[in-house]
């Protein structure tokens, strides 16, 4: 939470290396921690790190606790972005296009992994991850 002061929360405090430390160390603490990703993206947006940003709102889209504000950010992000002319705006409907199948695909996951839950056919963990 810290992270957030230090990413333009607080104006005067504003250093984003700072930020991106700490979100960081949250992350190494807690790995299973979704919500840096929406932080992550927060701070690479205002660095004009566009790729990164794009790879962690993906990510941010799929926390349950992140999930409502990243799909506002996301669409207004694309809505803009997708609407460029010339050579950027084509390589960004890939970029798009990519972002969006690795979310459809993860999302039908998903939706197995519960009707298997609700089956009995599991308790819905993924393989390798703890819980």
């Amino acid at each position: 939470e810290m992270s957030k002061l230090y990413s333009g929360l607080a104006p005067h405090l504003t250093d984003l290396e700072k930020a991106l430390s700490l979100i960081r160390t949250a992350q190494s603490i807690d790995p299973t921690y979704c919500d840096v990703h929406q932080q992550f993206a927060h701070v690479y947006f205002q660095q004009e790190r566009y790729i990164e940003f794009e790879e962690e709102m993906v990510q941010s889209l799929m926390c349950q606790f992140t999930m409502g504000q990243a799909m506002n950010n996301w669409n207004a992000y694309w809505k803009v972005v997708l609407q460029q002319q010339g050579g950027n705006g084509k390589t960004a409907r890939v970029r798009y296009d990519g972002y969006m199948k690795r979310i459809q695909e993860e999302v039908a996951r998903g939706e197995r992994e519960e009707e298997m839950k609700s089956r009995g056919g599991g308790d819905g963990s993924r393989p390798g991850v703890d819980n």
